[in-house]
């Protein structure tokens, strides 16, 4: 237990240093509603052959994307998803169902809707805490 104080103020500098390099998170509200119930109808008709209801409730999701920009996520669902035809939806398409995503792993909208540009997605963490003022 002496290296435990130790331990613990490198893990909270480490968690400042790497929230100090980002603008905002998604907890700060980077979607809108109306977009996540559109991105929620895009996953129903698109997503919902692979992912079945209540799939978000996993560890998984959130464990493998909390911390990371947003533009890790976005890249990743217009890269890989969906598995049967990967890239067939248009920007605004994944931008809505990031938005539902969201939504569902609980992130509180905002006024301004979510943005495609992998470049302004860089500068928000995935966090359901809101960025220091």
């Amino acid at each position: 237990m002496r290296f435990a104080r130790p331990l613990v103020l490198l893990s909270l500098l480490t968690a400042a240093a790497s929230a100090a390099a980002f603008d905002r998170t998604t907890g700060d509200g980077v979607y809108t509603a109306a977009q996540a119930t559109e991105g929620e109808k895009i996953f129903e008709q698109v997503c919902m052959e692979c992912h079945l209801p209540g799939w978000h409730h996993t560890v998984g999701f959130y464990a493998k994307w909390h911390g990371k920009p947003l533009s890790a996520l976005g890249t990743y669902l217009k890269l890989e998803m969906p598995q049967t035809d990967p890239g067939v939806l248009t920007p605004g398409e994944y931008a809505a169902v990031t938005a539902y995503l969201l939504r569902l792993t609980g992130n509180p909208p905002g006024e301004s809707p979510l943005n495609d540009d992998a470049d302004a997605l860089a500068d928000i963490r995935i966090d359901t805490l809101k960025s220091a003022p």
